[in-house]
């Protein structure tokens, strides 16, 4: 589809335009400052030159998205500074087409952009937004502006730009949170711009993109050795989603290599269908090689009864790519070792996200990503650390609730392992299960917030992709990685786990210089979870053990396990629930740090209290600074306190000096 344009425009050159001379020659004799300037030659109306110019150019986006997965009819191209941001839309359609930026696929406050192409060949585009009905209703300022609009046999195709924060009410600050693009389009063109709030589609959709990344380090193809990562031909079943885990060994090799890169490689006809695909590292303390082995290029669906158990011990996230996504390589300086000889893994599990809405059948892919590897070794190996969340069934999320924050620290006590300069973090893949809503990094330094690395305020677990942002960690330094789940429709507690039925908290660094640690995570420690829940267990002896974890108070569950406790009671007290949030944020944990394979511990189960920020940091998007008014403006939509755990905002404090001091200053 994105060749399609070029193709037509060469041959609409080669049929309508005699030679450019002989084109500037005419135009040299008419009112060249007149921007609606046509010229008529055998009976045929052509558009002016300047689009024709643009027409012809082979713009193309540093991204590329298939709306919609269903018939390939509607795709989008972006590229992004550090100001701006560039779309081309493409649909196969000559009446008007729209597309709305939204964060949870809802109308109402929604940014959209509607635009079409006339009958005369003149293009509209208008800048819009969605009332409390969803009806589009037209900005009263016009931040977006039209690059060229044009209609190719029964294509429409509108490319547009406008700035990342335009400062205006109506429109969407463009973040690098998730975005769930809503898209529409008709047969007809309106009327006007006065039938916008009536205009009916005559199909739409929507898909999850990232738009934008705060980090834009050097991205250069190197030359280097290919290894293609890939499914083995997956039959898709006629069913919405399936996660297929294929698992994949490391071609042999005879000295050590870094991985530089990688890029999708596409099944023709499936791009479509593959939602996003991850490689995870493969390791065992026992003889991996013989237990991954003889599973290598064989695919199961992932998490089910059939997936074999030595799957699950495929966890760190090496390589991750999702829709509309670029090829990803690391800096230059670094490259990230393969083998488990040199500090890598040896085996690897691929998983793929296909989509398929429509339910088609006969659908045989082969996708995959395709890995660069090296022998010239980079200056510095990378490496992977995990944070966040410990996995332990005492993690709990409570049923019936909308918002409810799940906090894992990587504690002093752990990065104080970590070289004098630091480690250089560049790239990150944020993880939870069916259940995380929103995502953050928080970065401490002697107590003090710094500016918050990563953040996606409107996370979406079916659209993992690596991230790209910087962040210098030195020793005892202390990073929080804060989930937040809606369990609104949930009757019952939800543990930590590696099962998809279970909810996890994570996030999987990539850095150089590569260091012994690997995993920095850490657990709200049992007494507290029994504490918020109101509830005694009985001591476990090794008389008892065989008897697991027993409630002894409240007397109505007493002898029940700590398992059947949590189904039978479902999660009803409210009361519960708020001390469980209470002590998921400010009580104490116990940290969990070692390296792959846990071969050596830093820290087990050692407790600690979790910091007292004196400073915590809010979110400001979507404000501008008025410098006639001399005032900050804030978008309520986006503007959401970080969960601090100080006493009283600093805002609320300085407020309250300012209003002292005003009415001192009238009394006296």
């Amino acid at each position: 589809m994105r060749l399609l344009p070029h193709i037509l425009l060469t041959l609409w050159s080669v049929l309508y335009i005699p030679s450019r001379t002989s084109a500037q020659q005419h135009l040299s004799n008419q009112d060249q400052n007149d921007p609606d300037v046509t010229v008529q030659s055998h009976g045929l109306k052509r558009p002016d030159f300047k689009v024709a110019d643009a027409l012809l150019s082979d713009w193309e986006g540093d991204h590329w998205a298939s709306l919609d997965a269903d018939l390939d009819k509607v795709s989008l191209s972006w590229t992004t500074d550090k100001e701006h941001i560039t779309f081309q839309l493409e649909v196969v359609s000559t009446g008007w087409v729209s597309i709305a930026l939204t964060f949870r696929g809802n109308l109402p406050g929604s940014d959209i952009i509607v635009g079409w192409v006339g009958e005369d060949g003149v293009a509209t585009l208008v800048d819009a937004h969605g009332d409390s009905e969803g009806k589009m209703i037209k900005d009263k300022v016009q931040d977006y502006q039209l690059i060229v609009g044009y209609q190719y046999q029964d294509s429409t195709v509108l490319r547009f730009k406008r700035k990342l924060n335009t400062c205006d009410g109506d429109d969407l600050v463009i973040t690098n949170d998730t975005f769930r693009l809503r898209w529409f389009y008709s047969s007809k063109d309106p009327r006007n711009e006065m039938d916008l709030p009536y205009l009916t589609s005559e199909r739409q959709g929507q898909r999850a993109i990232h738009l934008y990344e705060t980090s834009k380090f050097k991205q250069r193809q190197p030359k280097a050795l290919k290894w293609t990562v890939a499914s083995n031909s997956v039959v898709l079943p006629r069913k919405h989603t399936l996660y297929w885990c294929t698992m994949i060994k490391l071609p042999e090799m005879p000295e050590k290599h870094h991985m530089i890169g990688y890029r999708p490689v596409l099944t023709p006809g499936s791009e479509k269908y593959v939602h996003h695909m991850m490689i995870y590292e493969c390791h065992d303390e026992d003889d991996s090689a013989s237990k991954f082995h003889r599973h290598v290029n064989s695919g199961y669906e992932c998490n089910t009864p059939n997936m074999p158990k030595d799957f699950r011990n495929c966890r760190g996230i090496i390589a991750a790519w999702g829709l509309g996504g670029e090829p990803f390589f690391l800096p230059e300086e670094a490259g990230y070792p393969v083998g488990e000889e040199h500090g890598g893994a040896t085996y690897y599990m691929l998983e793929v996200h296909y989509d398929n809405p429509g339910l088609h059948g006969n659908i045989v892919d082969s996708s995959g990503l395709e890995v660069f590897l090296t022998p010239n070794l980079r200056k510095y190996d990378s490496g992977l650390l995990t944070v966040g969340h410990d996995v332990s069934s005492f993690q709990l999320i409570p049923p019936g609730e909308e918002a409810f924050t799940t906090v894992g620290h990587c504690p002093e006590v752990c990065t104080q392992t970590l070289p004098q300069e630091g480690i250089n973090i560049f790239a990150g893949l944020p993880h939870t299960h069916n259940l995380g809503r929103a995502m953050r990094l928080r970065h401490l330094r002697n107590d003090q917030e710094q500016p918050v690395p990563f953040q996606d305020r409107f996370y979406d677990p079916n659209y993992q992709t690596m991230r790209r942002f910087e962040l210098n960690l030195k020793p005892r330094d202390h990073l929080m990685t804060e989930c937040t789940y809606n369990s609104s429709e949930l009757d019952t507690y939800t543990r930590g786990g590696f099962s998809s039925r279970n909810e996890m908290c994570m996030m999987f660094l990539h850095y150089y210089p590569a260091t012994r640690l690997a995993h920095c995570a850490s657990r709200l420690t049992l007494k507290h979870v029994l504490l918020a829940l109101g509830v005694s267990v009985w001591p476990i002896t090794p008389s008892t053990r065989h008897l697991g974890l027993r409630v002894r108070e409240p007397w109505q569950y007493q002898n029940l396990t700590f398992t059947d406790y949590l189904r039978v009671n479902g999660g009803k007290s409210r009361a519960a629930n708020i001390r469980l949030q209470e002590a998921s944020l400010h009580h104490s944990h116990m940290a969990e740090c070692f390296d792959y394979g846990e071969r050596r511990v830093y820290a087990d189960g050692l407790e600690f209290s979790t910091p007292r920020i004196h400073n915590p940091l809010y979110d400001n998007v979507g404000g501008c600074f008025d410098e006639s008014q001399g005032t900050f403006a804030y978008d309520p939509r986006l503007n959401q306190p970080l969960h601090a755990n100080a006493h009283k905002p600093m805002v609320t404090i300085l407020s309250f000096s300012v209003a002292s001091v005003f009415l001192l200053y009238i009394l006296f």
